[in-house]
């Protein structure tokens, strides 16, 4: 246990350049976005419903329960897609549970890294808009979408607060990078696309902001230690 926790804390401290790096293509990514008609519209829209559920989340009762089986079935989506054998899903308010044929720090940290309802909404979208004009809704979309996503942060900021025994066998070093790269990830992939700009050139600036951390930090390193 100590020498895996060992293992995923030098893990961790190898992605923080990359969680830095992606950090600031999120924010370059945000302002390339707002400086566009379409795409500032899109984000406004999106604030607005992220800013409702943290007044719901700060002021109203909390669905613990509904968050418990999205972080149940986040472990065992995770599971199905890496192969794994996993069922036996349980959902109380006071927790919930899932039977894995093997662990991993991907299944073990999904739900702290995938927003379910907000991929569950984009599904529904999507499967809707084969048989309806998706201009009908489409205007609420962006609200919903930060209000399920928002949904996801506040619950797993609230969740790791409580302290969780998903992280305890990486620790908090090894888990953390992970899950805030998992965040980032996502968080970049939604704003490229709404980015004027074509998704693969976001791709390759992005690769290349990533390149640029690393190599700040690792020259930084080698200057140090000379």
């Amino acid at each position: 246990m100590i020498l895996k926790k060992l293992l995923h804390g030098l893990l961790g401290l190898l992605l923080l350049p990359a969680v830095a790096g992606l950090g600031r293509g999120a924010f370059r990514l945000l302002v390339e976005a707002q400086m566009d008609g379409g795409a500032a519209r899109l984000i406004t829209h999106f604030s607005a419903g992220a800013g409702f559920w943290l007044l719901v989340f700060v002021f109203l009762g909390r669905p613990v329960r509904t968050y418990v089986l999205a972080h149940e079935l986040s472990h065992l989506l995770a599971a199905w897609l890496t192969g794994t054998r996993a069922g036996g899903l349980r959902v109380g308010r006071e927790g919930g549970s899932v039977e894995v044929a093997r662990g991993s720090i991907w299944i073990a940290l999904a739900p702290y890294m995938i927003p379910l309802y907000s991929l569950l909404l984009l599904a529904a979208h999507a499967l809707a808009s084969l048989w309806v004009d998706p201009a009908a809704w489409a205007p609420a979309l962006p609200f919903a979408l930060g209000l399920t996503w928002s949904f996801h942060i506040t619950f797993t900021l609230f969740a790791l607060s409580r302290g969780q025994s998903d992280l305890r066998p990486y620790g908090w070093l090894g888990a953390l990078p992970v899950i805030l790269l998992g965040n980032l990830l996502l968080i970049c992939a939604a704003l490229a696309l709404a980015s004027p700009t074509p998704v693969a050139g976001e791709a390759s600036l992005l690769a290349t902001t990533l390149k640029e951390t690393y190599t700040v930090v690792f020259s930084a390193l080698k200057q140090h230690l000379r």
